[in-house]
């Protein structure tokens, strides 16, 4: 077991074996596999050693309680040991194994891809086993099944008399009542302390987008859930929104479905910050709350975490495109995150399709997000009424003053833009070196250095070094954006990360 720490994220690469979690520093670590989506396929043994595809996850106490789902099985994690609930089925020729469905000791019982996991009273585990459409508890290492048969459908009733349709969450008050995300019947359920099982929101099998009493609002593929204070937050997912339950009226607190596109029975997602009413999500899969009331969001397609305030919704982590980790928060790459927790003081989130989980210290600084697009534009102080000024070059913009890019500019090409590296980066301070012998181009910000290799990550044009605006935002810590209609490149760089 090795840790792995840089700036202000740590974690952990786990090799052969997940041990558990350890606090660095500011940061603590919990798991990751330290490979690619699909490296290992061809070995079983070390798909299982490791996480694949971890969806929910929650705290409880020192503990990290992860839903591993291509596994079959819960992982619970602390800094000393790590318990594996769950044995997986038969490893077939789809490269996944097959789970199954089995009450029993820990070791004995059997989920099938399950989705979602919630910390409830004296320790006891809720678990949403998405594959198997039913709910399941695990106390005192026993796994017990809740509701729900194993069969898909939608049916209320006792116990296992009970249909679900893929449940991803569930959430449990301290009067024994239990809320089920049930996504693809569309509708909130709930569970009594009796195990009876009725339909608390929504209408079963109709998808769309309603606010109002509780069975008059309509869903759609609802899949995150967290409960505070009598309020029950919904991360609606295919309607790309957060909605909330409270005193028996669902309303909407922020984002909405955009278009339908055509042929797929869905609605469009979008990547847009600001007041809440114009804020958009792209399948929104988790939520959380802060000490202060505002709601954490794991926006999985937008491949970031935003927060939603009274003064408007804003990103935190990653946004906009998919890769790794990097070398501190401010350049986190997620890609697909599902699920997230906190503590109020360290975020904790499923980087699902990398298959790991990862913590940030919620800082100042990452609280504060990263700016708005409006806001980077309002920077320059500019306005799209400037944009008839911009006919012709692309300019590029570091606050309010334009970088001066030499005597190449930006342009586009077959879809991508195209920047000089040099002027670039040493406009925030950033040393740039070529070594001529190899064509390895160094870029030294503060104490990080960082290669780039020719022909793959830039390459020589106008015999001028360039790469690409996305490359640039991938490798580096900046918040850069593209205004189309003004020809204009800003660049975000916070203060302490300029040279």
């Amino acid at each position: 077991m090795a840790l792995l720490f840089s700036g202000t994220v740590a974690y952990l690469n786990f090799w052969p074996q997940v041990t558990g979690m350890v606090i660095a520093g500011e940061a603590e670590a919990v798991a990751t596999t330290q490979t690619r989506v699909f490296d290992g396929l061809w070995n079983p043994q070390r798909i299982f050693d490791e996480l694949y595809y971890p969806m929910g996850i929650a705290l409880m106490g020192s503990y990290v309680v992860i839903a591993d789902s291509m596994c079959d099985r819960i992982q619970v994690l602390d800094g000393r040991e790590n318990q594996r609930i769950g044995r997986p089925g038969r490893y077939g020729f789809s490269y996944f194994y097959s789970g199954a469905f089995a009450d029993g000791y820990r070791e004995q019982a059997m989920f099938m891809k399950p989705s979602g996991v919630f910390v409830g009273s004296c320790g006891s585990i809720i678990v949403s086993d998405t594959g198997n459409h039913s709910i399941r508890r695990i106390c005192n290492e026993f796994v017990i099944t809740i509701a729900g048969n194993g069969i898909s459908g939608f049916q209320d009733g006792h116990e296992n008399e009970v249909r679900f349709n893929q449940p991803h969450a569930a959430v449990m008050c301290p009067d024994g009542y239990i809320y089920v995300a049930d996504t693809m019947n569309h509708v909130i359920r709930q569970i009594d302390p009796a195990g009876n099982v009725t339909v608390f929101a929504g209408a079963p099998g109709e998808n769309s987008f309603y606010d109002g009493a509780l069975l008059e609002a309509r869903f759609f593929e609802p899949s995150g859930l967290y409960i505070a204070d009598g309020i029950l937050y919904v991360a609606d997912s295919a309607n790309h929104s957060i909605r909330r339950i409270e005193n028996g009226i669902v309303s909407t607190v922020a984002g909405q479905p955009g278009e339908p596109i055509r042929f797929s029975g869905y609605f469009e997602g979008g990547f847009i910050d600001g007041l809440n009413n114009y804020a958009r999500f792209n399948f929104p899969r988790d939520v959380a709350l802060l000490p202060d009331g505002s709601i954490l969001v794991a926006d999985s397609l937008n491949h970031a975490i935003r927060v939603i305030s009274p003064e408007g919704t804003r990103t935190l982590v990653g946004g906009g495109m998919a890769g790794r980790f990097h070398d501190s928060t401010e350049n986190m790459r997620l890609t697909r995150p599902e699920g997230i927790a906190t503590d109020g003081e360290t975020l904790f989130i499923s980087d699902t399709m990398n298959n790991r989980v990862v913590s940030i210290p919620l800082t100042e600084r990452v609280l504060a997000g990263r700016p708005s697009r409006g806001e980077m534009l309002a920077n320059t102080g500019l306005t799209v009424n400037s944009r008839f000024a911009f006919r012709g070059d692309i300019r590029v913009f570091l606050d309010d003053q334009r970088i001066d890019m030499g005597r190449v500019q930006p342009w586009i090409r077959r879809e991508s833009i195209l920047v000089p590296i040099r002027p670039l980066l040493e406009s925030v301070g950033a040393y740039v070196h070529l070594n001529e012998r190899n064509g390895e181009l160094s870029i030294i910000i503060g104490d990080k250095v960082t290669t780039l290799t020719r022909d793959r990550d830039y390459f020589i044009m106008r015999g001028v070094m360039v790469t690409t605006l996305d490359e640039l935002t991938r490798l580096f810590p900046y918040t850069i954006e593209w205004f189309p209609e003004l020809s204009l490149i800003t660049l975000y760089v916070p203060y302490d990360l300029r040279g």
